[in-house]
């Protein structure tokens, strides 16, 4: 670590923390009366900004992916790259470079009535946007919001998740001297906190979560009519239909499930394939563990649970489907099926309906995988359940895709792979219905943090006052014969 980075996490020791609702409030009053008194930052103050952000995030890339080590017990320092710091860099040049286009006023058509007139749409900041952040990605799904928000020309309040303590602090440093007090607040705290949080007047609030918090969130903001993007997650399915190559399908599936150890809000939640493809799916995923995980769980490439908590209940999931009578096999024989807060991949067979593991978003290295006897049954299982943030399709036919797009509603959909969709710059993310509501990255994250706010421009001859009152003259008559063409 560097002389200028060990002299800013010194300063940070003297800092004030923000965990207490008293320093909340005053944090959002300070923050929103910026907005007031500068209400349209210009395109190159934001434009420096999120330079600044992209200079700052590379000068403490170590001090990062030490503290993401630390906070998880065991999380490679590649993987961590790969996962939360390639995409977020991806996502800052992605808005220094459309920048300019995205805040240019558009153009729009105005009624012949209204002539001579313009029209267009002016794309204003909404003010003070407020990020709740979850534990699973703490660095990628705090700063991402972030970034939309500035290039939106807004000012953040985020909220970190209380389990990676050590990450929040870095991120901390990170935004006071990218950004400083001026521009964005970090508060830390427990539930109350969060729950505190979402209940301020925000300008726009952008929650990442489970679907029930998602609830609350939502309740919470209402009290304000505050607008809300929800990134809620839910069972994102995986359908692997008779034409799909196993072999590669195999690869792609394990890469999405045990990225960050499955805890990931578009990780496969469940696989549906063809009964005869059962058997040879599960040999191909157990040759591709051993390969990536030759020493089982207890590779250090092998991310942990981040805590006790999470554990427990995935281990919850696995009794109680084993004692239901479900068949569940550890695919990583070759190590401990737990090690130090790490939990072995294992294959739910056929489990039932009513477990609580094919309710719940797993979260976590555990794969119920289901079979169908025709892809018709395949589609109407997932068409039957709620709307999934992400829904992965193998298949080498058109007609599989253009049924899939049409027919199942989900966030995104991503064809012969999984999970790669989250990390590309200029395609929105979103869910529908239980797996969320509105949208960030890309085009669509500014739209979503501005106000697209009309503006109609009056010149010349007032045609209007053509039309007032009294209405027996004769251009009402004329109004009232062809006033379908009109």
């Amino acid at each position: 670590m560097n002389n200028k980075i060990n002299n800013s996490f010194e300063a940070d020791m003297n800092s004030t923390l923000i965990d207490s609702e008293a320093q909340l409030n005053s944090a959002f009053a300070r923050l929103k009366s910026l907005t007031r008194t500068k209400p349209y930052p210009s395109e190159e103050a934001r434009r420096q900004l999120l330079l600044s952000l992209k200079t700052t995030l590379l000068e403490y890339e170590v001090p990062l992916l030490d503290a993401l080590q630390q906070d998880f017990g065991c999380r490679a320092h590649a993987e961590s790259r790969l996962i939360e710091l390639v995409p977020l860099l991806g996502e800052i040049k992605h808005a220094l470079k459309h920048l300019h286009k995205w805040m240019k006023p558009s153009r729009r058509s105005l009624h012949m009535t209204s002539w001579p007139a313009s029209g267009k749409v002016f794309y204003q900041p909404k003010g003070l946007v407020g990020v709740i952040a979850p534990w699973n990605y703490p660095v990628l799904l705090s700063l991402g919001p972030i970034v939309g928000a500035i290039a939106a020309g807004n000012r953040v309040m985020l909220k970190v998740s209380e389990f990676c303590p050590a990450t929040n602090k870095v991120l901390r440093q990170i935004l006071q001297t990218a950004c400083g007090d001026e521009w964005a607040e970090v508060i830390e705290g427990e539930a109350d906190i969060a729950n505190q949080f979402s209940q301020l007047a925000f300008d726009h609030l952008l929650f990442t979560g489970s679907t029930n918090v998602g609830r609350i969130v939502m309740k919470n903001a209402a009290q304000h009519l505050t607008p809300v993007t929800l990134e809620l997650g839910g069972k994102s399915p995986l359908l692997i239909t008779p034409s799909a190559d196993l072999v590669d399908t195999a690869k792609k599936l394990v890469f999405a499930k045990l990225i960050n150890a499955g805890q990931t809000c578009v990780a496969p939640d469940y696989v549906l394939c063809h009964e005869s493809q059962k058997a040879e799916l599960i040999e191909h995923l157990k040759k591709v563990l051993a390969d990536q995980y030759p020493q089982g769980i207890a590779s250090p490439d092998y991310t942990s649970i981040i805590n006790d908590r999470q554990l427990s209940r995935l281990q919850g999931y696995l009794e109680e489907a084993q004692a239901s009578g479900v068949q569940c096999d550890n695919l990583l024989p070759q190590g401990p099926d737990t090690l130090e807060g790490k939990l072995a991949l294992y294959v739910l067979h056929e489990a039932k309906e009513e477990l609580a593991v094919m309710q719940d978003e797993i979260f976590g290295p555990i794969l119920p995988i289901l079979t169908y006897q025709t892809i018709d049954e395949g589609f109407q299982y997932i068409q039957q359940r709620p709307r999934p943030l992400a829904m992965y399709l193998f298949t080498q036919h058109k007609e599989d895709e253009q049924r899939c797009e049409q027919s199942i509603a989900s966030g995104g959909l991503v064809i012969n792979h999984a999970l790669i969709h989250v990390a590309q710059s200029d395609l929105p993310f979103g869910g529908v219905g239980d797996s969320g509501m509105g949208a960030y990255h890309a085009e669509e994250g500014f739209r979503t943090l501005s106000h697209n706010k009309a503006v109609l421009r009056k010149s010349g001859v007032n045609l209007v006052a053509l039309i007032a009152p009294p209405y027996d003259r004769w251009v009402h008559r004329i109004v009232a014969k062809f006033w379908p063409h009109l």
